[in-house]
């Protein structure tokens, strides 16, 4: 659905940050790998009439590990062989520094090689390096982590791993190629093509070649998608987070995750007291005092009483518009009754700025997850309206699988800065509740993109 809202003046747009929570909280440090869903090969893969061209990304990713592998296994070597035997001098450590960080970039690389050509995301174990110790210790730290050495053992690997994977990519497609371009060939007069025992000796023989070859190519395919398989299961066990450490990085996003709700719990709770406290509670003692005065001089200047009278039910009115807005401040019926795309509608219709919200959503979602997203949208077009000059904003909700993804842009002057004041932060804290992740893009003088996504399977 669609709706837009009135009139100008807003915020929301500058650097750009990715913050954390369950999948997130720790995991979005890990998560800087480019999704691939607009490959070249996705689209290929998606082009009308073609069941599957896996096997053709597939078949690039095998025979690139020779290549590649080739290189990583002669770098290692060199600077390793170098770096060790000058290690007792200051050149050797910084060789076998370099070699550290190339062997990491080298993974990161294969990394985003798998996720790009075989549709598979492997999480960067890698944890933050240590503040604590000497300058010795702290550029050392990373020699005594086994994701550094399961690493090294991955690029090494890669060179024989490669060398095998070429070889049956070659066995695999060579019988297929032949007969299916067998008619070409004896075209071009190159004569009878041997197949084994089998030669083709006339035109007729290379068709039903052809129709062989085109067969051939369904287990080629197969055997070609295995091998990239057990490719990945050999890139999933040495470049991806070990159990111990997986364990102990969910252990870490727990942590963080708690003291995340505990921390929005706190600024919810510090928020409706300011609200109480700076709005309905000063009313209410105005309008105490007004009747006070009125029942004084209800006998001795009635006139008088009246109008206090009359002012004060026009202040108790004012009073319960107040509650009213606080109490959908909290949560508000229109959500629980109608759900997020009438919420998020009611939200614009009374933004100072235009705001047009585009909801596609199949059915209702989890309720504290319709809760948060419905907050995080509030929030978000509360700091447009106060400090962006945008004229005009843009709410898109989807649900994407198993995700729930919200993106806030708007054209104001950018800038936004996550780490000044306690909206964002705050925003961040809801979101690492649930295990979401956010990630904020405000360049100056270009508008802001918030994009948050929730997990609610």
């Amino acid at each position: 659905m669609e709706q837009s809202s009135p009139t100008s003046n807003p915020n929301l747009r500058p650097t750009t940050e990715s913050t954390p929570g369950g999948i997130d909280a720790g995991a979005i440090r890990r998560m800087d790998i480019v999704s691939s869903s607009d490959s070249i090969w996705t689209r290929l893969r998606n082009l009308p009439g073609v069941r599957s061209w896996k096997f053709l990304s597939d078949g690039m990713f095998l025979a690139l590990s020779f290549p590649i592998g080739l290189f990583w296994f002669i770098a290692i070597v060199v600077l390793g062989a170098v770096g060790v035997s000058l290690a007792v001098v200051l050149v050797g450590f910084l060789i076998l520094m370099v070699l550290v960080a190339l062997t990491r970039r080298g993974a990161q690389f294969e990394r985003r090689r798998i996720q790009e050509f075989l549709d598979e995301t492997i999480l960067v174990p890698y944890r933050p390096r240590p503040r604590e110790g000497g300058w010795f210790r702290r550029r050392t730290a990373r020699f005594r982590e086994r994701t550094l050495w399961r690493d090294l053992s991955y690029l090494m690997l890669l060179f024989p791993v490669g060398i095998a994977e070429l070889a049956i990519l070659f066995t695999a497609l060579i019988a297929p190629v032949a007969m299916i371009t067998s008619p070409l060939t004896f075209w071009i007069g190159q004569g009878p093509e041997p197949f084994g025992a089998w030669n083709i000796d006339h035109f007729g023989e290379a068709l039903v070649a052809v129709l062989l070859g085109l067969l051939l190519t369904v287990p080629a395919a197969m055997l070609i998608n295995l091998t990239a398989r057990g490719h990945l299961l050999l890139a999933r066990r040495l470049l991806g987070p070990a159990s111990e450490e997986a364990l102990a990085e969910r252990v870490e996003e727990l942590t963080e995750s708690r003291s995340a709700v505990m921390r929005a719990a706190h600024l919810e709770r510090r928020r409706i007291e300011r609200d109480l406290h700076d709005g309905a509670q000063q009313r209410l003692v105005a309008l105490a005092m007004d009747l006070g005065l009125a029942r004084e001089k209800l006998e001795r200047d009635p006139e008088d009483a009246k109008r206090l009278i009359e002012r004060s039910h026009d202040e108790a009115k004012r009073v319960l518009v107040e509650l009213r807005e606080l109490v959908r401040g909290i949560y508000p019926a229109v959500l629980s009754d109608r759900g997020l795309d009438a919420a998020l509608s009611a939200i614009a219709g009374r933004s100072p700025v235009p705001v047009t919200v585009d909801v596609d959503l199949p059915g209702r979602l989890p309720e504290e997850v319709e809760g948060t997203a419905y907050f995080v949208v509030v929030e978000a077009l509360a700091n447009i309206s106060k400090h962006s000059d945008a004229t005009k904003a843009l709410v898109n909700v989807r649900r994407d699988g198993p995700w729930l993804r919200i993106e806030i842009t708007d054209n104001g002057k950018g800038g936004a800065d996550s780490t000044a004041g306690t909206g964002l932060r705050g925003l961040r804290d809801r979101i690492a509740a649930l295990d979401g992740r956010m990630a904020l893009t405000s360049p100056p003088g270009g508008g802001t993109t918030l994009a948050v996504d929730f997990p609610c399977a």
